[in-house]
């Protein structure tokens, strides 16, 4: 169907905390009445451009419930959104029925070792707070980076799902539940002609490496390679990824504005 799709992770590459806020930044996410996620004020003028000139799909680990306390601003806000690892597609903030089935049945050889390492989480005591998100994949909250990185090796070889550790946290992941495998999927539904891939963790390397055009804060990520953009330090990451997103479309761009939609695109 033509076009860019734009496929990018939320936290910390387009959506941060508190904890990196600025004055001029705006809430837009609130976690039991407390500020919790913010967009830079040069993202919010900037989203409706990418909105209005790409597919716009943001691709998050965060489960369904969590996705959805985001308050986007109008004309920000993305038709579609993949959650829970690529494993929920949102079409207008509702579950794509046909996209989860397929979810599931991708899923369903490890369905039984999710459920019986559940169990067993606790045995590693650096792992905290362990749940499953949305039935499709484990995750854990440590106290640090290094008790996460501790409990990603007490499970490995122990099984076959696929471990990851970002920051504070530990998941367990059914290998097909990955955001390269949800990027294939979305390109598979909307055909583009180019496909600009943004992140920040190792959690983003299959989307980043699913993506003619891979945006990230460090090199480290993927090494070297001609559809590579690494930030370089001026500005700020969710700024750089947005104007390098718009640098990738090349005009003639739809009309109408901020409020155009995504089907005038796709």
């Amino acid at each position: 169907m033509g076009g860019v799709l734009f496929a990018s992770d939320l936290d910390n590459t387009l959506l941060f905390s508190h904890r990196h806020r600025q004055d001029t930044d705006r809430c837009v996410e609130y976690l039991e009445g407390k500020e919790q996620g913010f967009f830079t004020r040069r993202s919010l003028e900037l989203l409706p451009l990418v909105r209005q000139r790409a597919l716009f799909v943001p691709v998050t680990t965060r489960s369904v419930a969590q996705y959805r306390r985001i308050m986007w601003p109008e004309s920000c806000a993305p038709r579609y959104a993949a959650a829970a690892n690529g494993g929920i597609l949102l079409v207008d903030g509702e579950e794509d029925q046909a996209w989860s089935a397929r979810t599931r049945e991708l899923a369903a050889p490890w369905r039984e070792e999710l459920l019986e390492l559940l169990g067993r989480l606790p045995e590693a005591p650096m792992l905290r707070r362990c749940r499953m998100v949305d039935g499709l994949y484990l995750f854990a909250a440590c106290d640090d980076g290094e008790s996460a990185q501790a409990g990603g090796r007490f499970f490995a070889g122990r099984t076959t799902l696929d471990i990851q550790v970002s920051g504070r946290k530990a998941y367990f992941f059914p290998p097909p539940l990955n955001k390269g495998m949800a990027v294939a999927r979305l390109k598979e539904r909307f055909q583009p002609e180019k496909t600009v891939c943004a992140g920040d963790s190792v959690i983003d390397v299959p989307m980043l490496r699913a993506g003619d055009v891979a945006l990230l804060p460090s090199g480290e990520l993927l090494g070297e390679g001609g559809g590579l953009r690494v930030h370089s330090g001026g500005g700020r990451f969710p700024d750089f990824v947005l104007e390098s997103v718009l640098k990738e479309i090349p005009p003639p761009w739809p009309s109408g504005g901020a409020a155009a939609s995504d089907e005038e695109v796709f």
